[in-house]
C-alpha cells in the first residue's frame, strides 16, 4: 500500500498535475482519493486517466482510451471531499491520474493505491 499527495493542485487550463503514474511491470489498484480545500470559497477540481494499454492477450484486445473520472466537481469551502470510496479503480504499467483545480494553491490531494508486481 502506498499514499501520493499533492499541496496545491495546478490550476485547470490544460496543465494537470500529475499525481500518480504507474511503475512498469505493475498494476495498481486506487483505494480512494481525498481533497482538501483550503479556501473559503467553494472549489472545483478535476481528475483525468490517461491510458495507453493495448494489445492484451485474449478476446479483450481493444486499446484503452483517455478518460475523465472527476468533471468540474465542487469541493466546499474548508473542507475534505473523499471520492472513490468503495470503487475500485485499476490501473495499468504507465497509466497517469492527473488533477486539475478551478483556482490556485487552494486544493491538496492525497491518494491511497495498492501496487500489484
Amino acid at each position: 500500500f502506498k499514499v501520493f499527495t499533492i499541496a496545491d493542485v495546478a490550476v485547470d487550463s490544460g496543465t494537470f498535475s500529475t499525481l500518480y503514474t504507474v511503475a512498469s511491470s505493475t498494476t495498481s489498484v486506487i483505494l480512494g482519493l481525498n481533497i482538501c480545500n483550503k479556501d473559503a470559497t467553494d472549489r472545483d477540481v478535476t481528475v483525468k486517466l490517461t491510458s495507453d494499454t493495448a494489445n492484451r492477450t485474449g478476446a479483450n484486445n481493444a486499446a484503452n482510451e483517455n478518460v475523465t473520472l472527476l468533471n468540474e466537481v465542487a469541493v466546499p469551502a474548508d473542507s475534505t471531499l473523499e471520492v472513490f470510496a468503495g470503487q475500485k479503480i485499476v490501473m495499468e504499467t504507465t497509466d497517469v491520474l492527473t488533477i486539475g483545480a478551478s483556482a490556485g494553491s487552494v486544493l491538496d490531494a492525497t491518494l491511497s493505491v495498492m501496487e500489484i508486481t
